[in-house]
């Protein structure tokens, strides 16, 4: 007879193994192809990419010039991402809110009390911590604008540099000693900038309809600093992306972190 230990390590193990086979299935025609790659647009982008956006960076190039259309979606897809994320948090919260008129903890989650997991957290956060996390903040923080500028001639972009800017404003928040946060690591500031940079990002990408290059054009291709355009773009969605994940990840961690 089949117990239920037993049944749950063959559905563990034919999962896994469905999940090689379908990973198989699709990636072993692509090395089996003898067909050879195509190289048209690839030799095109090696010749013409710095002279069409002035990037060094083919990289930033082609994802803030030539495919312009696929990261203004990537940006919508994170702003619903982040909006969904906050409705689930906001809903578990009225949740937790509601059970906690019988009992005196903030609530229970699989048989963990939210009050107890927010002390625990809460004595976690040493003094030690608190002076690390403070004093790396401003030097991620720095280092995220350096690699978000300077994303058109070295290895980074907005979206890299975004990522680094929530790292820093999360260990400024976990180095805040102060119950809450301020600064940048407010989530009502966060909220702002996110808000500011999404607006001026649909205005930049809709200004070269207005210079007569079409919707997402280079308002700056005739001028002597096409590149401008791109460093623009990187700044905005560096902006975008590290306010709205770093808005996101202080909301998990709970008020008072």
């Amino acid at each position: 007879m089949t117990t239920p230990k037993t049944f749950k390590q063959f559905w563990g193990l034919f999962t896994t193994l469905l999940a090689i086979f379908s990973i198989g299935a699709v990636l072993l025609p692509i090395f089996l192809n003898a067909h050879p790659w195509p190289t048209a647009a690839r030799d095109y982008l090696a010749m013409r990419g710095n002279t069409d956006s002035g990037a060094t960076n083919l990289v930033s190039a082609i994802y803030l010039g030539y495919r312009v259309f696929d990261t203004f979606g990537e940006t919508i897809v994170l702003l619903v991402s982040v909006l969904g994320t906050m409705g689930i948090l906001t809903r578990v919260e009225s949740l937790v809110d509601a059970s906690s008129d019988d009992e005196h903890t903030i609530g229970t989650v699989s048989g963990f009390s939210l009050s107890q997991e927010k002390r625990r957290s809460h004595t976690l956060r040493t003094h030690l911590l608190e002076v690390v996390t403070g004093k790396i903040g401003p030097i991620v923080l720095l280092f995220g604008f350096y690699v978000m500028l300077y994303g058109h001639v070295s290895p980074g972009g907005g979206f890299q540099g975004g990522v680094i800017l929530a790292s820093g404003i999360i260990f400024l928040a976990l180095g805040n000693p102060q119950e809450g946060s301020s600064g940048i690591s407010n989530p009502e500031i966060l909220v702002r900038i996110e808000t500011v940079a999404f607006l001026i990002l649909v205005l930049v990408f809709f200004s070269g309809f207005f210079m007569g290059n079409g919707f997402f054009g280079n308002p700056l291709e005739s001028t002597q600093v096409p590149v401008g355009y791109i460093v623009l773009l990187n700044a905005i969605i560096g902006l975008k992306v590290g306010t709205s994940i770093g808005f996101m990840c202080i909301a998990m961690m709970g008020g008072g972190y």
